[in-house]
């Protein structure tokens, strides 16, 4: 009966240790998920002219477009962005992949804006005005015009 006993509280002792275990590695894989630091740096937007570039950076010390202060805190939960300023919120959602890290304004809607972190810009590809549009429609044209 002891014996049985003891055995039953070491299962039990062991279930429990391996469940507090996965729960630890849980908790710790995801505030490394969400972490801040895992936007911290400059992005640059793309699609735009390189005479009206505007430079995102974001560290411990706040949001800083193009070299000046915006915000001195920033709201990241691992998929969205949310930065508030004097003149209202703007949230920025991650996009491109793991090669290419890029940033999609999602609010306010208009004006369109991407951008890429600083390094990866060779990932992209752009006309030299900045528009990848014009590289698409040049691309259309050719092929249509071809016998």
């Amino acid at each position: 009966m002891k014996k049985k006993w003891v055995l039953k509280s070491l299962f039990w002792i062991v279930l429990f240790t391996i469940a507090v275990g996965f729960a630890t590695l849980l908790l710790v894989s995801y505030q490394e998920y969400t972490s801040p630091k895992n936007v911290y740096g400059s992005w640059i937007e793309i699609g735009t002219p390189s005479y009206s570039t505007e430079v995102l950076t974001l560290n411990s010390n706040g949001v800083f477009r193009n070299n000046r202060l915006v915000s001195t805190q920033f709201e990241y939960d691992g998929d969205k962005i949310v930065i508030n300023t004097g003149s209202g919120v703007t949230i920025y959602q991650l996009a491109g992949t793991t090669n290419s890290p890029q940033l999609k304004r999602i609010e306010p809607v208009m004006p369109l804006q991407r951008f890429i972190k600083q390094g990866y810009e060779s990932t992209v590809e752009n006309d030299e005005n900045g528009d990848p549009s014009k590289n698409r429609r040049s691309a259309l044209s050719e092929h249509f015009s071809q016998p």
